[in-house]
């Protein structure tokens, strides 16, 4: 096989061409390579997918929102409970019209739901707020201020409390050409002597 199909990035094939590995290795990189096969995924289009947005003033949600016979709806009361609503059919296009559920006449519906979830929706500037809130308490958590005011980041010291770590310039074939093996070989712990 000569030609690769174009859509196989140069570098992989580059690669590939390096590692010496047989174009004949497998099937499977056969037909990668092979340029009269296309490339199509087999499953159909996710049934939670929103293909168009006509309302942009909010953000959307996928909420689980359980119905039958052990109904349990108290994600959704929580979440309508500090600001979302019901998204509907004025708010998205979804790409299968098997998730919108009870239009009515003029084709409106407020129950768009896929499975054990229901789309939900939240002004943009409350969902904004929201995610500001949820990355300053990741950096809060990376950055404790426990160590003065400001805080400084977590190295890995913080994270094997009692471990003495430090930094080298040597290289990792370096330092385990100094470590040292206990009797048991393997499967006792290294020790790196300095």
């Amino acid at each position: 096989m000569a030609d690769f199909d174009p859509s196989v990035p140069q570098s992989f094939i580059k690669g590939l061409r390096d590692s010496e590995t047989s174009i004949n290795a497998s099937d499977e990189l056969k037909d990668l390579l092979n340029p009269s096969i296309s490339a199509r995924q087999m499953s159909p289009p996710i049934s939670g997918t929103i293909k168009k947005r006509l309302n942009r003033e909010y953000e959307y949600f996928w909420a689980r929102d359980l119905n039958g016979q052990d109904a349990d709806h108290s994600r959704v009361e929580m979440l309508r409970g500090d600001g979302w609503e019901y998204a509907t059919t004025k708010d998205v296009q979804m790409a299968t019209e098997d998730t919108v559920k009870g239009r009515d006449k003029e084709g409106f519906s407020n129950e768009i739901r896929s499975g054990d979830r229901r789309l939900m929706k939240i002004p943009m500037m409350r969902w904004r707020e929201m995610r500001k809130a949820q990355n300053l308490e990741a950096i809060a958590q990376t950055h404790p201020a426990g160590r003065g005011g400001e805080g400084s980041p977590m190295g890995v010291g913080n994270t094997l409390p009692g471990v003495r770590t430090y930094l080298s310039d040597e290289t990792v074939e370096q330092i385990r050409g100094r470590a040292v093996t206990g009797e048991g070989g393997n499967a006792s712990v290294a020790r790196v002597q300095k």
